[in-house]
């Protein structure tokens, strides 16, 4: 049978769903809520037209690098673009990884890491967070060495919890961990935090970066930022010509006119702190800390309520076992859409 020659190891594997799209209000991926303005619109609409289709992209994505580098105030030759900060993922995995070797990342957090992992023939070790959410940043070191990890995953801020590990602690992990760690920035605009300027000061540090949560996310970019002697060996695994043509011509639009994310993300933490107010007003429900485009909502009966709100075409993200049982991690919206949420909710 054909079966016989699959991976047994991913025979308990499900494919990811990243679930239906066609809801009126989406508050349950942390996009975005505003898109591109017209003016820019018809700039890459002019890109797009002019755009050769015969040839393949460049392999290594360098303008959009070298714009990417001078947003985030590094060197170009310290940056690499993926198809998304999740083939970065994927490729740190693949470079770095031996059958059987192990990988820490708390619980819960990005889910990818721990996919990527198992498909690298890693194994993901997991830290339970807090009662509040919180890391146990000595505990985790301590872990991550007793159990030999080769790599440490950690989102900062975190998704889905919203939380931040602050910068001396990530300073005390890099410094502490005997293995390549990885601080995936995805959410530092609605942060303001990073720990970029000490990429080239540490040997294990490697930064991840996305396009996505900025407004771009139909594009599918992102970023890994580290020192040289790492990069060299990234670069033996990365895909060649993984960025498209088309995302490279978006993104270099959009990089030459950083104020497009600035304005952009400006509206996001307006509507963020609106959302948060209004949400603290209503009882029987706890609020985490908000420092990303969402906000992790507590509620009792939280799968009964997200049921209710898929009835009135609302989407948010709602879990189905371990600390985030009763919660909901609802998406910054358009005030109109925070609104409708608001209605509905109660």
């Amino acid at each position: 049978m054909i079966q016989d020659i699959f991976r047994k190891d991913l025979g308990d594997f499900e494919s990811y769903s990243a679930g239906k799209t066609d809801y009126k209000v989406r508050l349950n991926a942390n996009e975005s809520f505003t898109n591109l303005d017209f003016e820019t619109r018809k700039e890459i609409g002019t890109v797009i037209e002019n755009s050769i289709y015969n040839r393949y992209p460049d392999p290594d994505a360098l303008e959009v690098c070298d714009l990417y580098a001078k947003y985030a105030n590094v060197l170009g030759i310290n940056v690499m673009a993926g198809n998304g900060s999740d083939e970065c993922i994927q490729i740190i995995a693949h470079t770095f990884l031996n059958t059987g070797d192990k990988v820490a990342m708390q619980s819960p957090d990005f889910s990818m890491y721990g996919l990527y992992t198992k498909v690298a023939g890693g194994i993901p070790i997991e830290f339970p967070l807090g009662a509040e959410l919180e890391l146990d940043v000595d505990g985790f070191i301590s872990m991550a060495n007793s159990e030999k990890v080769k790599i440490v995953f950690l989102s900062n801020p975190n998704n889905p919890t919203g939380n931040i590990i602050k910068r001396e602690d990530i300073i005390k992990i890099i410094e502490g961990c005997k293995c390549i760690v990885v601080i995936d920035e995805a959410y530092f605009e609605f942060y303001g935090e990073s720990i970029l300027d000490k990429i080239d000061f540490y040997d294990n540090l490697i930064v991840l970066r996305t396009c996505s949560k900025i407004g771009l996310a139909a594009i599918r970019l992102g970023f890994m930022i580290t020192n040289n002697v790492l990069m060299s060996e990234l670069k033996k695994v990365k895909p060649p010509y993984n960025v498209n043509s088309i995302t490279q011509s978006i993104a270099c639009v959009i990089l030459k006119k950083p104020e497009i994310i600035y304005n952009n993300v400006k509206n996001i933490l307006a509507e963020r702190v609106y959302l948060w107010e209004k949400l603290s007003c209503i009882n029987g429900i706890k609020l985490y800390k908000a420092k990303a485009n969402f906000i992790l909502v507590e509620i009792p009966n939280a799968l009964e309520i997200k049921e209710k709100l898929l009835k009135q075409s609302i989407n948010v993200r709602s879990y189905t076992s371990g600390k985030l049982l009763n919660c909901l991690r609802i998406t910054i919206g358009s005030r109109e859409e925070n609104n409708c949420l608001l209605k509905n909710i109660i």
